[in-house]
């Protein structure tokens, strides 16, 4: 499945589903400046092009606005990077199942 096919049926589901509109370039920027990375550019398009968080299992992923009411990317950066290790550098937390199993789905970036 090619990238625009992805985003096309995460498009369909996402008119089915009660989720936020696509979110501002401008706030994909400035998480990705909080967590000191930029997201993979799938994952870049599907927040600038679907939806700002919301969708996939149970609450959804994550939003990359704190101006949402789900919660939001940065919260695991909110005091710089995880000390624990709990979350990788180069790793972003797409959502937490802390409820159901403490722990995270994420998508790595590209190492260089």
């Amino acid at each position: 499945m090619t990238d625009d096919e992805t985003i096309e049926a995460c498009r369909r589901i996402a008119r089915d589903w009660d989720v936020p509109p696509p979110a501002p370039p401008e706030a994909v920027v400035k998480a990705e400046r909080v967590i000191g990375f930029e997201f993979p550019p799938l994952l870049r398009r599907l927040y600038t092009e679907v939806s700002n968080g919301g969708f996939g299992p149970a609450d959804g992923v994550l939003s990359v606005d704190v101006g949402q009411c789900h919660e939001h990317i940065t919260e695991a950066y909110a005091y710089g990077p995880d000390p624990t290790g709990g979350v990788p550098a180069g790793v972003v937390p797409l959502y937490d199942w802390a409820a159901r199993c403490g722990r995270w789905s994420t998508s790595a970036t590209r190492m260089a």
